[in-house]
């Protein structure tokens, strides 16, 4: 008839393709890229929100608009720097996945999302990863990921065509970073001082925390490419008192706590007795226990916390990439000519045995199922000793200790004082005080393998001055605030999960061959102390003698007798 149709932009309701296949309507990029900053900022931003609520409350709610427009804005600006045809759909796959997982897991365990917390999640074994699963992730990664995966993948999408995919792309970037100066200019008082006053809010914007977590890890391992120059520390290392000038060489154990907080060990005051069997050793003959109640942890997560606890570099100087390229105290003692020995019963030594002899020991009677006992670490250091070699020994044993969240693994049926457990990993759906019975439960397993070591040590005294070192690498929240398991930025973290124990038990023939007051070394122990400590501490009760060593930190220092 001469007339024509042109083909419509605007997809109807219903459309079929020539085929007969059920089509869903086109869509232009930006109703995508709004759609989705719109559902991101709305639905997986609960933390965000809650948080504004308890800093800010209603009686502001112009500036909870303001912080909710802005984390909009925010959002809308990441998802259209990615707005372009065959990278938008991957981006926000990567976006709706990241959103989820860092949802749940601050909604369910109130951690913080930063570069720590995700170098954590990195460094994470499988035994610990399974540990985390649970039917309530599963049901909320469906709700939030899945779904929203399809119905992205089964959308299409409009693209314009030459110039103006430019323009599309161009305009909302320009338009969010006015709007988020205009916010800047006219609310910045208000705004900086809730965001200066309250630091862990930026660390619960979902899901530029992951963006900007997992943009900082990325930039610190490309950097780990080009590792700097390594770092020798202690090139004058030689050990003052000798072998040949005591009756016989030290053997010192150094048991390297997993998550213990301070202030549930029965030593320190706690209601419950946690420590029986060392608070047994600090009234028993034949050796001198020494607890230190005081004592702050360099971080709050292992990833941290190992390798400075074991560096020269104190918590105010800690940089991991200097750190891990350079020497630690195992290195100058090895230098030195002491044996270090590392067994491990955790998910590694984090580069701080990288240089030593390092062993995970397995017995089909303590390994069984996913964990060993802790107890496998004693069997061990047996095999690595050879009373004839007339060496000093230093080995640490790495336990699995209270690792959660679920600590009601960490201790056997007979091992089991305290109850009811908890016994999921979902520990926002315990009772609280079931949590705490299973976390102490994990610390009387720790107790009993501290009481062990110290049997095994005694039975060693006629080839070795012996000593025992205890220091855990951080703490726990056990649900106080809403907060569980550990992770939270040092400046934010509550005291839970900074202040750790450590105990000294030294035998008698150690304190008197190495020359040891344990009455000054008991003063001392009442102070505050740190992880910063430990270097020089370690390399002193060796008897290491080296410029490295800063005697104000050596916590032997003043208590040698002459």
């Amino acid at each position: 008839m001469g007339l024509s149709s042109k083909p419509t932009l605007h997809a109807q309701p219903f459309v079929h393709s020539g085929t007969g296949r059920f089509q869903w309507p086109a869509i232009k990029p930006h109703w995508l890229v709004l759609i989705s900053a719109l559902a991101l900022t709305a639905l997986y931003n609960v933390p965000f929100y809650t948080a504004i609520d308890r800093y800010v409350g209603f009686d502001q709610p112009m500036l909870m608009f303001k912080l909710a427009f802005l984390l909009l804005l925010v959002n809308h600006l990441l998802i259209s720097l990615f707005s372009a045809r065959f990278i938008l759909k991957p981006v926000l796959v990567f976006l709706f996945l990241s959103a989820a997982l860092s949802g749940y897991f601050m909604n369910a365990y109130g951690v913080l999302i930063d570069k720590h917390m995700l170098q954590n999640v990195f460094e994470t074994d499988v035994q610990e990863a399974r540990g985390l699963l649970s039917l309530g992730l599963l049901v909320h990664m469906a709700l939030f990921f899945v779904i929203p995966v399809v119905l992205l993948f089964l959308a299409r999408v409009s693209w314009p065509a030459g110039l103006k995919r430019i323009t599309h792309w161009l305009a909302p970037i320009i338009v969010d970073i006015a709007l988020i100066l205009v916010l800047a200019l006219t609310s910045y008082q208000e705004m900086a001082s809730t965001f200066r006053n309250h630091r862990d809010i930026k660390d619960l914007v979902v899901p530029v925390n992951s963006v900007a977590a997992l943009a900082s890890l990325g930039s610190k391992v490309a950097a780990a490419q080009f590792p700097q120059e390594y770092q020798q520390v202690g090139l004058d290392a030689t050990v003052s008192l000798p072998v040949s000038d005591r009756s016989r060489p030290n053997l010192v154990v150094f048991v390297l706590g997993e998550t213990a907080r301070a202030d549930h060990f029965g030593l320190n005051g706690y209601q419950r007795d946690t420590t029986p069997e060392l608070s047994k050793l600090a009234r028993q003959s034949g050796g001198t226990l020494v607890n230190f109640p005081r004592v702050s942890s360099c971080g709050t997560a292992t990833a941290l916390s190992v390798p400075c606890m074991f560096s020269w570099l104190g918590r105010s100087d800690y940089d991991e990439a200097v750190a891990k390229n350079s020497d630690n105290f195992l290195d100058v003692m090895t230098r030195a000519g002491i044996v270090s020995t590392w067994l491990d019963n955790n998910s590694g030594c984090k580069g701080m045995c990288d240089r030593i002899p390092t062993v995970r020991p397995e017995d089909t009677d303590l390994c069984q199922g996913e964990y060993c006992d802790d107890l496998v670490l004693l069997k061990g250091a047996h095999q690595q000793l050879d009373a004839a070699d007339n060496h000093d020994h230093f080995m640490v044993l790495h336990q699995l200790g209270s690792h959660g969240p679920e600590y009601y693994k960490r201790s056997k049926p007979d091992q089991k004082k305290f109850l009811p457990e908890c016994q999921s990993n979902e520990l926002q759906s315990c009772d609280q005080q079931a949590i705490i019975n299973a976390y102490d439960d994990s610390i009387l397993v720790t107790d009993r393998l501290l009481g062990e070591t110290v049997r095994m040590l005694k039975s060693m005294q006629a080839d070795y001055n012996t000593a025992l070192v205890y220091v855990s690498d951080h703490g726990e929240s056990l649900g106080e605030g809403g907060i569980y398991l550990h992770g939270i930025p040092y400046m934010l973290a509550p005291e839970a999960q900074t202040h750790v124990p450590m105990v000294v038990w030294l035998s008698d023939g150690f304190r008197m061959d190495n020359r040891i007051d344990a009455e000054c070394v008991n003063r001392i122990a009442s102070q505050p102390l740190s992880h910063d400590n430990l270097f020089s501490s370690m390399l002193g009760l060796m008897n290491v003698k080296t410029g490295a060593i800063k005697p104000s930190l050596n916590i032997f220092e003043d208590c040698r007798t002459t």
